[in-house]
């Protein structure tokens, strides 16, 4: 038997007996992620924690770097952390420090191995939220003939990823010959088990938030479950694409009808997200300082618009608002197709123009709504404020046009 022994400081802890098997004891502690011990043994596991680019644990690593909730939460969206220990002891009181001894061939982590490495990378990275906990459950006296039947216990909810289920039936088709021979090709995951930077839900929710069908820029809606909930936008392409493939006309799904707008859009998004930092120091700004800006020791890609890798990027919670107002540059031709009002080379050309003002909204944004990502990405108001301001804006260009146009006559 190999032997481990880690120390974990709680905020809180709790103690209880089993009612059954009185040899075994339950403790609950609620740990400070970045206080949460790396290298705890997970030979009691069912699943290897691998695949940490999956859909479900990318979610996990958002989660706890603040970015796809509310900084605080992560102990209450995850379900936590469960190890089998050969002993707890309790070494300092005051500072609540338990001693943890493991065996490493038959203990350890028997479920939350995946979010134990979760923790373990962003704790090595620097990107762990400070104000998140998660919650630590051990159990000693465990008899090996139960610890089996704890691992496949714990491990029975993980369902295969709707993602994966839409890919067999083929959903994603024409979304694959659309990226097909562009450079981030390769850097997209179609399935649960691809591992890889970027996955369909991106492109579909970057799709989302030009979808002029469902939210006419006339009207004051807009696509913010393409961030609070990526399930949907999901769920509504992959319905849309069964609606129209039962009667052979996929061509005619909204979705496919925003195709030609797909990789153009993908590339301002990288532009926003790799422009904001230098627009809002430009203007007298301190981005360096601001939540909604993430920060990196490896440098940051942006395969999309080919640019320079740098260590700052515009988080998503930040950044979808802005590109959503961008659907105003979105018309619809005779045949129903979406397409650039005056081509890409205009919303470029717009984003150069009208950023500095999305960043200074943005920027304003964050005193009255909320420091976080999550607040902008889930403010229907901001949301609201940066499409009108660019729709304004664009009205009085129009207007311009047509005094030019009439004092030339």
């Amino acid at each position: 038997m190999g032997k481990q022994v880690h120390r974990i400081t709680a905020y809180e802890s709790r103690k209880t007996s089993h009612p059954v098997f009185q040899e075994i004891q339950k403790y609950w502690l609620t740990v400070k992620a970045t206080d949460f011990p790396a290298g705890i043994s997970t030979a009691a596991n069912a699943r290897e924690p691998v695949g940490l680019n999956r859909l479900v644990y990318r979610d996990i690593r958002e989660s706890l770097e603040g970015e796809g909730a509310e900084p605080g939460a992560f102990d209450l969206m995850n379900k936590g952390i469960t190890i089998l220990a050969l002993s707890v002891r309790l070494i300092d009181k005051e500072g609540q420090v338990f001693e943890i001894a493991i065996d490493s061939e038959r203990g350890g982590i028997v479920d939350g191995a995946h979010t134990a490495k979760i923790i373990e990378h962003c704790n090595e990275d620097g990107t762990t939220n400070p104000k998140q906990y998660v919650e630590v459950y051990i159990r000693t006296g465990v008899e090996d003939d139960l610890i089996t039947d704890i691992a496949r216990g714990l491990n029975t909810s993980m369902q295969v990823a709707p993602k994966s289920i839409y890919n067999i039936d083929g959903v994603f088709d024409w979304l694959k010959k659309e990226v097909e021979g562009r450079p981030y090709e390769k850097l997209i995951a179609w399935r649960e088990s691809d591992n890889r930077p970027y996955d369909v839900r991106d492109l579909i929710s970057i799709l989302e938030l030009f979808n002029v069908f469902d939210f006419p820029n006339d009207v004051s809606k807009h696509p913010i479950s393409a961030y609070e909930k990526w399930s949907i936008p999901l769920k509504k392409f992959a319905e849309d694409y069964e609606a129209h493939k039962k009667i052979g006309k996929v061509k005619n799904s909204k979705y496919y009808k925003l195709r030609p707008i797909l990789n153009d859009a993908l590339v301002l998004y990288d532009h926003i997200r790799h422009d904001f930092r230098h627009i809002h120091n430009l203007a007298g700004g301190r981005a360096g300082k601001m939540n909604i800006v993430e920060e990196s020791a490896k440098p940051l890609e942006f395969p999309f618009a080919q640019l320079a890798a740098n260590k700052y990027r515009l988080t998503k919670g930040a950044c979808y608002p802005m590109l959503a107002a961008f659907r105003n540059m979105v018309e619809v031709d005779s045949r129903g197709t979406a397409r650039w009002r005056g081509g890409f080379r205009s919303v470029l050309r717009l984003w150069e123009e009208a950023g500095p003002e999305l960043v200074a909204e943005t920027d304003n944004a964050t005193e009255d709504i909320g420091r976080t990502p999550d607040h902008l990405g889930k403010n229907r108001k901001h949301w609201d404020g940066l499409h009108v301001k660019l729709q304004n804006r664009l009205l009085r260009a129009q207007l311009e046009a047509q005094r030019v146009r009439r004092a030339a006559s």
